[in-house]
């Protein structure tokens, strides 16, 4: 069954909290996602971000509330109340996990890792998945080989445990101002670069960065996708209210929605639906919007209108 999972920015009222809601697939709201009463005590559901169902089918949620830095584990599976049941916290910050600072996304690499991209550190750590052959389960992973045969000793003691892409305080290569971060079908890995205004691509195996892709009016790219079809990367232009596709093989990047078309006004989160269309979160207007996926040309009508807060990330789930 197909169902859509939205996050919202949220905040201090308390319908913004535990802020990952479901749609059925004609937009109709069902409730929320997460089940807070498996929640342990002190635990607040309180500034969620991106999520993903990882290797072992549970469903991964960055959680950012003030000074709780942490990755949450839920059940894969709903329970009887259509909801997903609390597991655990799989990763955390704290003294030996630094680098994990107000986290924006989650995701799974092909080598079923988890990889974090932190907003206060602006670099993409990479934790132990739950299947991992070695190493403990959500534990920094040691630097890749990019970052430990190109830098001196005195560099790698200043790279934060778990570093995959570094922040460009410590490596010019490395990110200014991290968001969504993707791995592509051929396994690189893809990072918005907001303050850079581009998108950054670094080999998903040694972290080796690869090349950058620019547009003169793709400003301020928060969120990213992969077109579903000829699989062009996507890229939201936060102040510039468009999409752009990107052509990761040739690095043309084009116009793909028209700035303001629909009434899209900052786009966030984007994703796909059974028949290729195209769903953008419009942060501003609080909608979901739907573009022909190939034209850019939208919806005389909002899919969903009159949300409560801003729309930050959606995924259409099939389970």
């Amino acid at each position: 069954m197909h169902r859509w999972y939205i996050t919202f920015h949220g905040g201090d009222d308390p319908h913004e909290w535990n802020n990952i809601h479901v749609f059925d697939l004609a937009g109709k709201p069902l409730g929320k996602a997460l089940d807070t009463h498996s929640l342990p005590d002190g635990l607040e559901l309180r500034e969620l971000r991106g999520f993903a169902f990882g290797p072992d089918g549970d469903l991964y949620v960055a959680n950012a509330y003030k000074d709780a830095s942490q990755v949450l584990r839920f059940r894969g599976e709903t329970g009887a109340d259509g909801k997903h049941p609390f597991r655990e916290i799989y990763v955390e910050q704290h003294h030996a996990n630094p680098g994990l600072a107000h986290p924006f996304d989650v995701a799974f690499g092909p080598d079923g890792h988890l990889y974090v991209p932190s907003q206060d550190t602006n670099l993409v750590g990479r934790y132990f998945g739950p299947q991992a052959g070695r190493g403990q389960a959500g534990q920094p992973m040691p630097h890749p080989a990019a970052l430990r045969d190109a830098d001196t000793e005195h560099k790698q003691q200043r790279l934060l445990p778990g570093t995959f892409v570094p922040s460009e305080k410590h490596d010019p290569l490395g990110v200014r101002t991290v968001r969504r971060a993707i791995f592509g079908a051929e396994g690189d890995l893809y990072v918005a670069d907001r303050d850079r205004d581009s998108v950054k691509r670094y080999d998903g195996k040694t972290g080796a960065f690869q090349r950058e892709y620019h547009h003169q009016h793709l400003t301020m790219p928060v969120h990213l996708a992969f077109r579903a079809g000829d699989g062009a990367l996507l890229a939201g232009s936060r102040d510039g209210h468009a999409v752009f596709a990107i052509d990761t093989g040739t690095g043309d990047v084009s116009p793909l929605i028209a700035p303001g078309a629909g009434g899209l006004q900052a786009p966030g989160g984007m994703a796909f639906d059974p028949d290729g269309k195209l769903y953008v979160s419009s942060r501003e207007t609080k909608q979901i919007l739907r573009f022909d996926a190939t034209t850019g040309q939208p919806d005389p009508e909002p899919f969903i209108d009159g949300l409560q807060d801003f729309p930050e990330f959606i995924s259409l789930i099939d389970r």
